[in-house]
């Protein structure tokens, strides 16, 4: 067992990549134009990086400490340029080591100090969410008015009217986890031997992933838009780190569901199994979970078919079952 690798769908009323602010800043939703026709995408970091950073800050108090695990740069001062000072702006850094710190080892890093740098990958993976249906934008026109007013402004000074787009629609994405460098710091070695984080660190920052998918929301500007609990979750834990259903969860038009074919094609052409049905070979599990009334054809060549949270714990307990064959011991020493 050498990766997992999740495709999830999951549901938004909304507009999840808005960024909308009170000053006429008005981020318009992300489209890609096709053949087939426009579809709404959200990037990895809006659809799974940050709602995993803030779920882990909130729900497991993993902390973030600036001069210790994180450096955050500040603007330029003196700068009486407000486009400048944008400029100026950068994201955070983690300082820590993927061994020591659980953040540099899930998101991986870029640490730039004088002259020096040093970088290492994320061993987490995650794509682009594209909508399943064609866009449909629509306008909801909104104003400020009441911010406006609790200001305490008796003019109604500063008060506007915006718009914000509201489409319904299905994401999916998919989601891969390298086992092999969970834990692993190719930035400082010990022995001339890679520093690594113990067996029970791997575990669970691993299962720490896992089980918060269920639970992750996104959020813009303090409003909830909408979470990202799964609907259909097919993938698993497996002996190749490959994302075998990345492109398998297609959408037929005319019968407004998702198709079976495409899922059968991948779990035959590369003979993956449940656990149920397999009975040789350990090191590959396969999954799948449906949200009763999903709109998926019928003809799915696969058992058993679980609650979405039931197949994401399913990988969880397998992680617990089979860490010593994940991480052996000894190369801990």
């Amino acid at each position: 067992m050498k990766g997992i690798t999740l495709t999830m769908v999951v549901k938004f009323i909304g507009t999840p990549s808005m960024g909308e602010g009170l000053g006429a800043n008005i981020n318009p939703m992300k489209v890609l134009s096709t053949e087939l026709g426009d579809f709404a995408y959200l990037s990895p970091n809006a659809v799974f990086r940050q709602p995993l950073m803030e779920y882990f800050l909130k729900e497991k108090r993993w902390e973030l400490k600036e001069g210790e695990n994180i450096r955050i740069p500040h603007d330029k001062k003196g700068s009486d340029n407000k486009e400048r000072a944008e400029e100026d702006k950068k994201p955070i850094q983690f300082m820590g080591y993927a061994h020591k710190d659980h953040y540099a080892d899930i998101f991986g890093y870029l640490y730039t100090e004088g002259e020096n740098s040093r970088k290492r990958k994320s061993p987490l993976g995650v794509s682009y969410a594209v909508s399943l249906m064609n866009f449909s934008n629509c306008l909801d026109y909104r104003t400020n008015l009441g911010l406006v007013e609790l200001s305490g402004s008796t003019d109604n000074k500063g008060q506007m009217i915006f718009q914000r787009e509201i489409d319904l629609n299905y994401f999916v994405y998919t989601l891969t986890i390298d086992l092999e460098r969970i834990g692993k710091e190719e930035n400082q070695k010990k022995n001339g031997k890679q520093q690594e984080a113990p067996q029970e660190d791997k575990v669970e920052r691993t299962k720490a992933i896992l089980e918060a998918i269920p639970y992750l929301t996104i959020q813009r500007n303090g409003a909830l838009v909408g979470t990202l609990r799964p609907h259909l979750v097919v993938g698993g834990i497996f002996e190749k780190k490959f994302p075998y259903f990345i492109d398998a969860i297609v959408w037929d038009k005319e019968k407004k569901k998702v198709k079976a074919q495409p899922i059968n094609d991948i779990i035959k052409e590369y003979n993956l199994k449940t656990d149920k049905n397999n009975k040789t070979d350990k090191n590959n599990l396969l999954v799948f979970g449906l949200q009763e009334g999903f709109p998926l054809e019928e003809g799915l060549d696969i058992t058993p078919i679980l609650k979405p949270k039931e197949a994401i714990d399913k990988i969880v307990d397998s992680i617990d079952e089979n860490k010593n064959n994940i991480w052996p011991e000894e190369k801990q020493k």
